[in-house]
C-alpha cells in the first residue's frame, strides 16, 4: 500500500504532501491543477518514468518548476510488514538534467541510482514499468473507453493491453522472414545453372595454363635483373666518388672567387692614413669629454631641481595667501550676518528673553487646562442637577424650586465667564507660541555663526610672514633661472663637441676593423688555394663514369618495365583464375544454400503456425480468467437483478462487451445506460488489474467520468467509495468533477491553482 508523497518543485507543485489509505483515494480540482501530476510522480517514484516522459512528449528539464534547479519526489509504501522509501530527484545541471534515486527499508539505505532502484521495486511487486501502464495507470482515459472505441481500435488495444500484440508482431516478422526466405531460395537456384557451371569450369583451366606461363617467363626476368643491379651498383660506386670530388672542387673554386671579390671592396673602402694609434687617440679624446658633459649636465640638473622646488613653493604659498583671503571675507561676512541678528543685543539677552517667552507659554498653557477642568466639571453638575430634585447633588441641602433655578443660572454665568477667559487664552497662545519659536530659530543661527567665526579664527596664519617668504623665494628663483640658463648653453656645446668627435672615433675604428678583415680574408684565400691543389678530379674521367651509369640505369629500368608488365598480366590472369574459383564455390555453395532455405522456411511455417495457436489459446485463457474475475465482482459493483452477468466475448474482428439479460446475451452498448455502462467498464479495469497483477491490488483512474451524466457520476461515486475497496486493496481517482466528491472515500483531496500568475498548487484535505 502506498501511504504518501510528497512532491517538491514538480510541476505546478512548490511542496505538496499526501498521505494515503486503504481503499480509494480521491484528488478533485480543475484542468492543470496539478493533479495528473501527483500519478506521474507515483510512477516516476516507482521506474523513473511516466508515459508522457516515456515517449518523449515532455523532458526531464520540463518537470523541474519553472526557475528552480531541482525537483524531487518521496515515496512511502508498505510493503509486506516493511516500510519502504523511494527518493527519486531531478536536477538541472548546465543543459542537461540528470537524476538521482535511492530507496530505504525500515530507514535503511538499501540501493542507489536509478537503473537499480528501479530493477529492485519490479522485483519487490512482482511487475514491470510495461504491465504496470497496461493494468494499472494510464493517462486520462474515460472510464467507458474501451465501449466507445471502433471495433478494430477496440480490439488493437485489448490486445495491446493484454501483451497478444506482440505475438501478431511477431507472426507477421515470422511471414516476412519467410517470403524473403523463399526469394533467396529461387536465387540461388537460379545459379545452379549446368551449361554456366561447364563454361566457368573451362575458363578456370585456361587461366591457370597462361598463369603457369607467365611464371616462368618472370623467374628470366628476374635472373637478368639481378646481374644488372650488380653492375649498376659497382658503376654508382665509382660515380659517387668521382661526383664528391668534382664537387668539393667547384665548391672550393666559388669561395676563393668570393674571398677575392670581399678582399677587393674592402681595399677600395680603407683610408692608408688611419692607423691603430690614430683610433686610439680619438677613442681616448672621446672618453675625455664624455666626462666634462656629465658634470656639466649634472651642475644644470641640480639648478633645475632647484628652481623646481622654488617654484613649487611659491605655488604653495600664493594657495595659502588666497585661503587666508578668504577666511577673511569669511569673516567679515560672519560679523555683519552676526550684527544683524543681534539688532544691538548681547546672546545672554536673547536668552534671557527666550527664557520669559517660554514661561508666558507654560503659564498660559496651564491657565487653559484647569480653565477647561472647571468648566468639564461644572457641564457634569449641571447636568446632574435635573427638575424637581430634592436634594443638591454636589452638596447634599434641600432644594426647592427657587433655588435650584438659582444655582443653574450661578453655574451657567460662571461657566460663560470661564469660556470667555479660555477664549482670550486661545487667542493670546499662537502669538506667543510663534514668537518663542522665531526666537529659538534666531538663537541657533547666533550660536552657528559664532562657531563658524571661531573655527575661522583657528585656522588663520601670518599673512605678513608669508608674504616676505614669497618674495625671498621670487629672488631665488630668478638668480636660479639665469645661472641655469648658462649651464644650459655649456652642456649645449660639450653636447656637440661630443657627438662630432664620437663619429670620427667610430669612422677611425670601422677603418681599422676593414684592414683586420682584409688580412683574414687573405689568409683564407691561400689555405683554399692548397686544398683545391690536393683535391683528386679529372672531368674526362667523371663524364666518362657518367655515360656507363645511365647506359646501366636505361636497361635496368626496361627489364623492370618488362617484370612490371608480366606481374600486371599475372595479376590479371590471377584475379581471372581466383574469380573463376570462388564463383564456382559459391556456385556449388548455392546449390547447398537453396537446400537449406528451402528446409528452414518449412520449418519457420511451422513456427509461424504454433505462434498462432498459441495466441488463440492465451487469448481465450485470458479472456476466461478476465471474465471470472468480472463475474466475481460485477455483483459487488452493479446493484441491480436485471443483468446477471457480464462476459468479454472475443471475435475475429473485435472484443464485444456482452451482459446477461433473461437467460439471453445481448451486446452491452445496444441495453446498457450510462451509469450501467460505467459500473462494466470499472469492473473489465479491476478486472484486467486482478488478472494480470495478481500479487498488487492497486488501480488508478485518471478522469473517469468524462462523458458520463450526474446520474451515472453519481452511481460510480458510491461504486468507488464503497464496492471498490472490497475487491482492490488501494485506488486513486483524478477528477475535475465535484459531483464525485462523497465522506465515505479513504483520502479526498482538492487541488487547485492559480494559472494566471503560474502559481504552484494549493492541496486542501476534504
Amino acid at each position: 500500500m502506498i501511504t504518501s508523497i510528497r512532491l517538491v518543485n514538480w510541476r505546478s507543485h512548490k511542496d505538496t504532501y499526501l498521505e494515503f489509505s486503504r481503499g480509494t483515494n480521491l484528488l478533485v480540482g480543475i484542468m492543470g491543477g496539478g493533479k495528473s501530476s501527483v500519478l506521474e510522480a507515483i510512477s516516476f517514484a516507482l521506474f523513473g518514468t511516466f508515459p508522457a516522459l516515456e515517449r518523449r512528449s515532455v523532458k526531464l528539464d520540463d518537470i523541474v518548476r519553472f526557475s528552480e534547479e531541482r525537483a524531487s519526489v518521496i515515496l512511502a509504501m508498505d510493503w509486506e510488514g516493511k516500510q519502504y522509501r523511494i527518493e527519486r530527484a531531478i536536477e538541472r545541471k548546465e543543459k542537461k538534467a540528470a537524476t538521482r534515486a535511492e530507496i530505504f527499508r525500515d530507514g535503511s539505505l538499501i540501493e542507489t541510482g536509478s537503473s537499480a532502484v528501479g530493477s529492485y521495486v519490479e522485483q519487490l511487486i512482482g511487475i514491470d514499468y510495461d504491465l504496470f501502464t497496461r493494468a494499472i495507470y494510464s493517462e486520462q482515459n474515460n472510464i467507458d473507453h474501451f465501449l466507445t472505441l471502433d471495433p478494430r481500435e477496440r480490439k488493437g488495444e485489448m490486445d495491446r493491453l493484454l501483451g497478444l500484440d506482440r505475438f501478431e508482431l511477431a507472426r507477421g516478422n515470422i511471414v516476412s522472414v519467410i517470403n524473403r526466405m523463399e526469394s533467396m531460395r529461387k536465387m540461388f537456384e537460379g545459379k545452379h545453372d549446368p551449361k554456366i557451371v561447364a563454361e566457368t569450369r573451362e575458363n578456370l583451366e585456361r587461366y591457370k595454363r597462361e598463369a603457369a606461363e607467365l611464371k616462368g617467363r618472370l623467374q628470366k626476368l628476374d635472373a637478368e635483373l639481378g646481374r644488372e643491379l650488380v653492375l649498376l651498383k659497382e658503376r654508382e660506386g665509382r660515380y659517387a666518388a668521382l661526383r664528391e670530388n668534382r664537387e668539393k672542387y667547384e665548391q672550393l673554386e666559388k669561395e676563393i672567387t668570393k674571398i677575392r671579390g670581399m678582399a677587393e671592396n674592402l681595399k677600395a673602402e680603407i683610408d692608408p692614413a688611419v692607423t691603430a694609434e690614430v683610433c686610439e687617440k680619438a677613442r681616448v679624446d672621446v672618453e675625455a669629454l664624455r666626462k666634462e658633459l656629465l658634470d656639466t649636465k649634472e651642475k644644470a640638473q641640480a639648478l633645475q631641481a632647484k628652481k623646481s622646488s622654488a617654484a613649487a613653493e611659491i605655488a604653495s604659498l600664493s594657495a595659502q595667501l588666497k585661503t587666508e583671503e578668504e577666511r577673511a571675507a569669511a569673516i567679515e561676512r560672519i560679523d555683519a550676518e552676526l550684527a544683524a541678528l543681534l539688532a544691538g543685543k548681547t546672546a545672554g539677552a536673547l536668552q534671557d528673553e527666550l527664557k520669559l517667552l517660554e514661561g508666558k507659554t507654560l503659564k498660559l498653557v496651564s491657565g487653559r487646562k484647569a480653565l477647561e477642568g472647571d468648566i468639564g466639571e461644572m457641564g457634569e453638575m449641571l447636568a446632574k442637577l435635573k427638575p424637581g430634585m430634592a436634594d443638591c447633588p454636589l452638596c447634599g441641602t434641600k432644594l426647592d424650586a427657587g433655588s435650584a433655578e438659582h444655582i443653574k443660572k450661578e453655574r451657567k454665568a460662571l461657566i460663560a465667564k470661564k469660556l470667555e477667559q479660555l477664549g482670550a487664552i486661545d487667542a493670546e497662545l499662537p502669538a506667543v507660541r510663534d514668537g518663542t519659536d522665531t526666537l529659538k530659530t534666531r538663537i541657533r543661527r547666533i550660536e552657528a555663526k559664532t562657531e563658524s567665526r571661531s573655527a575661522y579664527l583657528k585656522e588663520r596664519k601670518d599673512r605678513a610672514a608669508l608674504e616676505k617668504r614669497k618674495i625671498a623665494l621670487k629672488a631665488e628663483l630668478d638668480s636660479a633661472e639665469k645661472e641655469a640658463k648658462t649651464w644650459d648653453e655649456h652642456v649645449s656645446d660639450r653636447r656637440r663637441r661630443y657627438e662630432t668627435l664620437m663619429m670620427a672615433a667610430e669612422k677611425y675604428g670601422t677603418m681599422v676593423e676593414r684592414k683586420r678583415r682584409l688580412a683574414l680574408l687573405m689568409e683564407k684565400e691561400g689555405e683554399l688555394a692548397e686544398k683545391k691543389g690536393k683535391v683528386d678530379y679529372d672531368a674526362k674521367a667523371y663524364e666518362d663514369a657518367r655515360a656507363k651509369l645511365e647506359e646501366t640505369r636505361m636497361k635496368k629500368q626496361k627489364g623492370e618495365g618488362e617484370k612490371a608488365a608480366a606481374e600486371r598480366q599475372l595479376a590479371v590472369v590471377s584475379d581471372m583464375e581466383s574469380t573463376l574459383g570462388k564463383r564456382m564455390v559459391e556456385i556449388e555453395e548455392s546449390a547447398r544454400e537453396a537446400e537449406r532455405l528451402s528446409k528452414l522456411s518449412g520449418e519457420l511455417k511451422i513456427y509461424r503456425n504454433a505462434l498462432l495457436d498459441t495466441q488463440v489459446n492465451l487469448r481465450k485463457n485470458l479472456i476466461e480468467a478476465i471474465n471470472s474475475a468480472m463475474n466475481e465482482v460485477w455483483g459487488i459493483f452493479y446493484p441491480y437483478k436485471n443483468y446477471s452477468a457480464i462476459r468479454l466475448e472475443v471475435t475475429e474482428k473485435d472484443y464485444v462487451f456482452e451482459v446477461h439479460e433473461r437467460g439471453e446475451w445481448k451486446p452491452l452498448e445496444t441495453v446498457a445506460s450510462g451509469g450501467e455502462r460505467a459500473c462494466a467498464a470499472l469492473t473489465l479495469r479491476v478486472a484486467l488489474a486482478t488478472v494480470l497483477t495478481s500479487n498488487l491490488g492497486w488501480l488508478i483512474l485518471d478522469e473517469p467520468t468524462h462523458n458520463l451524466d450526474k446520474e451515472a457520476i453519481s452511481l460510480l461515486s458510491e461504486t468507488l467509495q464503497l464496492k471498490v475497496p472490497q475487491v482492490v486493496n488501494q485506488t486513486f481517482v483524478i477528477t475535475h468533477e465535484e459531483g464525485l466528491i462523497g465522506a465515505d472515500f479513504a483520502a479526498s483531496y482538492r487541488l487547485a491553482r492559480n494559472k494566471e500568475s503560474d502559481g504552484p498548487t494549493v492541496v486542501e484535505r476534504i
